[in-house]
């Protein structure tokens, strides 16, 4: 069974490969249509003087596109060539939305084993955007009775946790702070920032544009949500790989730190459990 640190990094490879495809293809529209070099290579692969090429040179990679791959010279241009950088974008988002959820469906039936009633308490009270999250959760009187003779109780609980976070709100910052609170890692953010010699606030501001920015890719073709415009936004190499590269520094991070924290949570368990088989 994959980790959800593995799930999260099988999920970022799609990112990483549009990233490297963009990087290979990229030539600041300096394609070649005719010259030296297109003659060149037209006698290499024995092409007729009639056949139309197009030749992407640049100092990575040296690429000849033949006329029966129907590819005009307009998709290999780098507004066409910018969607790999918006899909990358994307890629990364659901990368840290199938991240959270699986650390929490792994690790929390563990917290909440380790606290048991304390759990109620460990919740911090302190904390707007933790109880704004949580204020609608319930527990029926059925549920409660089943609780009580459950020996699964922790896993129906964080289930029931998880169910009612949903995908939805599981993503950028606050998705981030919820899932590590939860997990026992005070201030997440912070920690994180700290772990990475990064500012917080930056970390913050990075992960929430870049959701935003996902989200006007995906429901708006990239039109900004901020203003109504019927040009697309432009997008760089370097704001996608910095969008993409702090998402996965993020997430890496907050795996350290739970991990860390789960270690301790799991020592309060065995001595319970070593009890029990003396006993047995």
């Amino acid at each position: 069974m994959r980790s959800p640190r593995q799930i999260f990094e099988d999920n970022m490879r799609p990112a990483d490969l549009l990233m490297r495809v963009y990087r290979l293809l990229n030539t600041d529209d300096h394609l070649l249509d005719q010259g030296a070099m297109v003659e060149t290579l037209r006698s290499i692969v024995n092409a007729g003087s009639e056949e139309g090429l197009i030749v992407v040179y640049n100092e990575i990679f040296l690429g000849l596109v033949r006329e029966a791959a129907e590819i005009p010279t307009s998709t290999l241009r780098r507004a066409s060539l910018a969607h790999f950088l918006r899909q990358g974008v994307v890629a990364s988002c659901t990368s840290l939305e199938t991240y959270l959820p699986a650390i929490l469906q792994d690790k929390l039936p563990i917290v909440i084993s380790a606290l048991g009633r304390d759990f109620i308490n460990f919740m911090p009270k302190d904390d707007k955007t933790f109880i704004e999250k949580f204020k609608m959760l319930t527990f029926s009187l059925d549920e409660m009775l089943r609780l009580l003779t459950d020996p699964n109780a922790a896993e129906y609980i964080a289930n029931k946790v998880i169910g009612f976070l949903g995908f939805s709100y599981l993503s950028g910052s606050k998705g981030v702070h919820v899932v590590g609170r939860l997990l026992g890692v005070t201030e997440p953010l912070k920690l994180i920032a700290t772990r990475l010699n990064r500012d917080p606030l930056e970390l913050e501001r990075i992960l929430n544009d870049t959701v935003q920015r996902r989200n006007d890719i995906v429901h708006r073709a990239d039109r900004s949500q901020k203003k109504v415009d019927d040009k697309a936004q432009d997008i760089t190499y370097a704001w996608a790989l910095q969008s993409i590269d702090t998402i996965r520094h993020v997430c890496l991070a907050l795996d350290e730190l739970i991990a860390e924290r789960i270690q301790e949570f799991e020592a309060a368990i065995q001595p319970q459990d070593d009890v029990e088989e003396v006993l047995s």
